[in-house]
């Protein structure tokens, strides 16, 4: 539940989400409390990945994409959908191991996906999750 809060600061308390400020201004305020954990998440989940195959990206963007959840640019660089810090824990590991995974394989072959397999077994499960239920994630709207 979304309830109006005191304060300066987007916060989760039990099974509430409370907002402080302007209730009109609830939407973006969601919005940019979402991309904060959003970024912080996906940055620790690239470092631990990529300290796993011993290699470094070289920057690491958030967008809000409905095609991919996230892409490997040559130079390195890491892109990522905001939107999956909706998604369940596991499958945004799943999209950073991916995603990692390509700045050793610029491709997806064999050799490609044992690199994903290596980092994290069961991958299956997360990519299929996204399959399924990843377009929901697109509907919610904040007003930003």
């Amino acid at each position: 539940m979304i309830s109006a809060a005191p304060g300066r600061l987007v916060r989760v308390e039990g099974d509430s989400l409370l907002v402080p400020g302007d209730p009109e201004r609830a939407g973006p305020r969601i919005s940019a409390w979402l991309k904060t954990l959003a970024r912080d998440r996906l940055a620790r989940a690239s470092d631990h990945y990529a300290t796993l195959v011993g290699r470094r990206f070289s920057t690491m963007t958030l967008r809000d994409t409905r095609s991919r959840w996230g892409s490997c640019s040559p130079a390195g660089g890491l892109m990522y959908s905001w939107r999956l810090i909706m998604a369940p824990p596991s499958v945004l590991d799943y999209v950073a191991a991916h995603e990692v995974a390509h700045l050793v394989e610029m491709n997806h072959s064999p050799a490609y996906w044992a690199v994903v397999s290596d980092m994290f077994p069961g991958w299956k499960r997360e990519r299929a999750w996204l399959r399924e239920h990843g377009q929901a994630l697109q509907r919610y709207r904040f007003g930003d």
